[in-house]
This record gives C-alpha cells, structure tokens and sequence, in this order.
C-alpha cells in the first residue's frame, strides 16, 4: 500500500498539465479573437443575405427588358410601371407589378412573375427591396428609362397581396 502512495505522490509532484492561469490566458486570448472577427462575420452574413435578392432583380430587369421589347409587358393606366422585387415574411422572393399588363403571346395564361422563373426555393433574409421602374415607350430606341433603383422597405417583407 506505502508503495502505492509513493506513486501517487511522485505522480502529482509530476503532472505536467495546465495551471488555472495559463487557462484563463488561452481563454482571453480566445475571446479578444472572436471580438474582434464578429463584427466581420456579420457583415458577410447580411451581404450574402443581399446578394440572393440582388441577382433575382438583376435576373427580373433583364426579362422586363426582353418581355417589354416583344410586347408581351406592356405599360397600362399612367406614363410608367413598376416591378418590385424583395421577399415576403418566410424569405421567398416574390414579384409585383403596378401599372404593367403582361401577355405571352401565346394564350397560356402565364403571369409575368411566372416568367421570370425566380427559384422558389431560394430564400433571403435581407429586408431591400429592388424596384424597376418602366416608363413607357421604347427600350431599343432608348425613349424608355427602366430605372433599376434600390430602397429598403420599412417592413422589410410583404406578405399582403395587394401591398407592395
């Protein structure tokens, strides 16, 4: 037994393992790099959040532009239309249109924000909205302006049909 407490204490006098302040030391050291890469970690996370919504709009003008120069989107009521782009409550891009008629020429009922073929499951967090703006006239003459503008909604999301 005497021997098997000699061993014991020859073990604790020969531990090798971290003293309570060196753990605290690693700890702080931890800590002060996590402060200062947060502050970029959330930077990254609310640009990419952007960057879905971003290239959808970019994806929406350019069919607006097609559609438009074929005929099928056409400018009713007033001088100009609108497509918004942005997302609703749950994330999902959606498409809305004011003072804009759309016709495939083809008689298969297709709305436009059918057309646009946005990927339903792709969802976005980020609360802009991107606004088109069509004045009528032309877009290979260059009489029409489609003014691709961007604006950050109140809300954020629109789950209501007939609010934008």
């Amino acid at each position: 037994m005497q021997k098997i407490l000699a061993k014991l204490n020859s073990l604790k006098k020969n531990s090798k393992g971290f003293s309570l302040v060196e753990l605290i030391i690693v700890i702080a050291i931890m800590v002060a790099l996590v402060a200062m890469l947060a502050p970029q970690f959330v930077k990254y996370v609310a640009k990419s959040r952007d960057a879905v919504i971003t290239r959808a709009a970019e994806d929406v003008l350019s069919v607006a532009k097609s559609e438009y120069a074929l005929g099928h989107l056409v400018v009713t009521g007033s001088s100009s239309g609108e497509i918004r782009v942005q997302t609703d409550s749950r994330g999902k891009l959606i498409v809305r249109t004011t003072n804009l008629d759309y016709d495939d020429g083809e008689g298969h009922g297709n709305t436009f924000e059918d057309m646009c073929g946005l990927d339903e499951n792709q969802v976005s967090k980020s609360e802009k909205a991107y606004i088109i703006r069509i004045e009528a006239g032309n877009f290979t003459s260059g009489e029409t302006q489609a003014v691709f503008s961007e604006e950050v909604t109140d809300g954020g999301h629109s789950d209501l049909p007939g609010n934008p």
